[in-house]
């Protein structure tokens, strides 16, 4: 027996609200102590001859189970963190399961209906009895102790690969894939965000969904204001608003989000670009080298009201386009 549970999002909440079991540094350092000592039992001697990165990611796996008693950090995070690929760290907990270290539980899909991410149950912990009852794991425990370690449980995927044609096949490992968190690279960013910003924001960000995030704040910042042109040709506003929050980001200027100092940004830029093309357009500036003669008799006639009507316009436009200090996190 070995079918997957799949948590509900009640049960999940119960568990991330629960007490911890250590309250301080101490507690825990004892406590991740003691559940690493049972994962180098189960390594033996081959604990010692593993890379730093992989050693190093055990140890906080079981750095994050001391609090209560089970982890829930995604693969991905532990392989950049540690320089490692997300292989090495499924394969960690595949050991411990094996080895009846670990009992391995999931997270519903938001996308879909099937497994999303798990969550690893570290069976010597004192809270993993709470963790067998709120789950309803109760058959787990006897069904475990009748597995023998060197044959493991055959899975019902397992089952379903012997059965499965190849297109069937083909499209349960498509869906693995597409389950992945963070599985886009930048090259699938959709076409209609312009290239020359992909390959500005590129070197910071190099996932699809953050690129076309991005480009929404854009997009966001773009419609509140009624812009002669499209948005394209507002591009290289985008990447000077871009460059100008890498900039405060690098020296610390940015008090919460990024996304957020960016939108802001984009707000002022776009306020300008508005107001340039507003004065453009108004009868007392637009076009008036041309027309030297006919401005230079006008700006006689009324003396120095022109002065007040520019300073009338310029209050107008700031009224008109001006934007609450809410909408800039910063």
């Amino acid at each position: 027996m070995c079918e997957h549970k799949i948590l509900s999002n009640d049960e999940f909440q119960t568990m991330q609200q629960y007490k911890p079991f250590t309250v301080n540094h101490a507690q825990q350092q004892e406590t991740k102590l003691s559940l690493l000592h049972s994962v180098i039992a189960a390594y033996g001697e081959k604990f010692y001859r593993l890379k730093e990165g992989t050693r190093k990611s055990i140890e906080m796996i079981c750095w994050f189970a001391a609090e209560k008693g089970y982890c829930f950090a995604g693969d991905e995070y532990f392989a950049e963190r540690f320089n490692v690929t997300d292989k090495t760290i499924r394969n960690i907990f595949k050991k411990l399961r094996d080895h009846g270290l670990v009992k391995t539980v999931y997270r519903r899909s938001t996308t879909q209906n099937g497994l999303g991410a798990p969550i690893h149950l570290f069976v010597q912990h004192p809270y993993f009895k709470q963790w067998i009852e709120l789950l309803q794991l109760n058959d787990f425990q006897a069904d475990f102790q009748a597995e023998n370690d060197e044959i493991p449980c055959e899975s019902r995927e397992k089952h379903l690969k012997k059965v499965s044609t190849k297109y069937l096949s083909f499209n349960k490992n498509l869906l693995k894939i597409l389950r992945k968190e963070n599985r886009l690279g930048i090259t699938y960013t959709p076409k209609n965000v312009p290239q020359i910003f992909i390959k500005a924001v590129k070197p910071f960000f190099n996932e699809a969904e953050n690129v076309y995030s991005l480009w929404g704040k854009v997009l966001l910042a773009y419609k509140k204001f009624s812009l002669a042109n499209p948005i394209t040709d507002y591009t290289n506003v985008a990447i000077d608003a871009f460059k100008q929050t890498v900039f405060a980001h690098k020296h610390r200027k940015i008090k919460k989000d990024f996304k957020g100092y960016f939108y802001g940004t984009l707000m002022n830029m776009f306020t300008y670009k508005k107001r340039e093309e507003a004065f453009e357009s108004h009868p007392l500036i637009f076009n008036w080298l041309e027309k030297k003669n006919d401005a230079v008799l006008t700006m006689k006639d009324k003396g120095t009201n022109w002065r007040k009507d520019i300073a009338e316009l310029i209050a107008k436009e700031e009224q008109m386009y001006a934007f609450s200090e809410k909408e800039i996190p910063y």
